[in-house]
């Protein structure tokens, strides 16, 4: 990969970070928004598959921002503060109209502030979690932004009382999944008989997530299958190595004649025709109570990490659905309580219980049309404001 942007010929050029799967997923969104009132518009950064396939180019695998956790992140710091110098060089020297930082804001925080320092003007699109831990954020957050988008409702008020220029958009994720979904529908698709019990295990998108779950996740399922021997597990997997991954721990474990579905993506599809969800803490809650499914979350990070973050946690949860809703509706196990039996033992009660499911099936519609507002539509008024005013006419 090189050091500069690519923008060439006409239109809007704009700078676009984005740190996972996630951030790629609303950068698609996003870009393809803009591109409908910019056909000639231009987006280069670091940018992730369904980014790149809308025509974005990338200076460097987005994979190198996918990193998670505290220790995690010192361990790589080196090439992270590497790259972080490139876009401040190529970005300054380039003087595009905008540009976007995707979620991971402990790196594009950074960088913004010195972009807008710079004179670049900048958005950042989806706000850190400063209502659940690390709130003195939002002074770097001040200085380092020209407008922020956000994807829950109740941010919206925080920023306005900073008096920080922001905008509630909604979240793409709400827009792109039904709000009655066909469970019936999605099993013939998956050709997954409709009396069969289904439970869709996510184990993350990071090959970190899946090497700390991973054992865990295929116990738990070990435990299941003693009571229901043919209960079907969907494991969606983003890349072959973290299907590897997930792959080899069955096998260490004798766990090879559960009947196993181990998928290529298709995420929403497994969670919709499930009858209760167990994955790793993370955008995939969001995606399951935008599936109306049951949810379990489990969450292991390194023993410091987790003492550190601990200490800064302003909420007693840490998953969306619960984060949205105020309240605990989603069993979490974090750490030493991550254990194989008390994920079987939460599984099996949503299972077991239909009507506390269908409990759980209203309260996440409620939520989810709460989140349903266009969100890319809403994210691309927001950013064509900001672009310079002859864009605008």
């Amino acid at each position: 990969m090189g050091d500069q942007l690519f923008f060439s010929g006409k239109g809007p050029r704009i700078a676009i970070v984005a740190g996972e799967a996630s951030g790629d997923l609303l950068g698609s969104a996003l870009i393809k928004a803009l591109l409908e009132r910019f056909p000639d518009a231009q987006f280069s950064g670091v940018c992730g598959p369904k980014m790149l396939a809308l025509g974005a180019r990338t200076i460097e695998p987005m994979e190198t921002l996918a990193v998670g956790g505290i220790v995690e992140v010192v361990k790589h710091l080196p090439t992270l503060l590497k790259l972080r110098k490139r876009l401040i060089r190529s970005i300054t020297a380039e003087k595009p109209d905008l540009f976007i930082g995707i979620d991971a804001p402990d790196f594009n925080i950074g960088l913004a502030k010195r972009l807008k320092k710079a004179g670049v003007a900048t958005v950042h699109y989806v706000s850190p979690s400063i209502w659940a831990w690390r709130p003195e954020r939002i002074k770097q957050i001040r200085k380092a932004v020209s407008h922020i988008l956000l994807i829950l409702p109740f941010e919206e008020k925080i920023y306005q009382q900073e008096k920080i220029p922001a905008t509630y958009v909604g979240h793409p994720l709400a827009d792109l999944m039904p709000i009655a979904a066909n469970q019936n529908q999605m099993r013939e698709v998956l050709s997954v008989a409709n009396k069969d019990s289904v439970v869709a295990i996510l184990p993350g998108s990071r090959q970190r997530e899946v090497r700390a779950m991973a054992e865990v996740f295929v116990k738990t399922a070990l435990l299941l299958a003693e009571s229901n021997p043919k209960i079907v597990l969907l494991v969606p997997l983003i890349t072959r190595e973290t299907r590897t991954i997930f792959e080899s721990e069955i096998w260490r474990l004798n766990a090879q004649h559960l009947n196993w579905r181990l998928m290529f993506g298709h995420a929403h599809e497994a969670m919709i025709a499930s009858d209760a969800i167990l994955l790793a803490s993370g955008t995939a809650a969001l995606e399951a109570m935008l599936a109306k499914r049951p949810v379990v979350v489990a969450y292991k990070i390194s023993p410091l990490t987790y003492k550190i973050v601990k200490r800064k946690f302003l909420l007693p949860y840490v998953s969306l659905p619960n984060v949205i809703a105020g309240r605990f509706l989603v069993p979490e196990f974090l750490q030493d309580e991550a254990k194989p039996e008390n994920l079987a033992q939460a599984l099996n009660n949503f299972l077991q219980d239909k009507v506390l499911a269908a409990e759980i099936a209203s309260v996440f519609t409620q939520q989810h049309q709460r989140l349903q507002c266009n969100a890319a539509q809403s994210a691309a008024n927001a950013v064509t404001k900001l672009l310079p005013r002859v864009w605008q006419c």
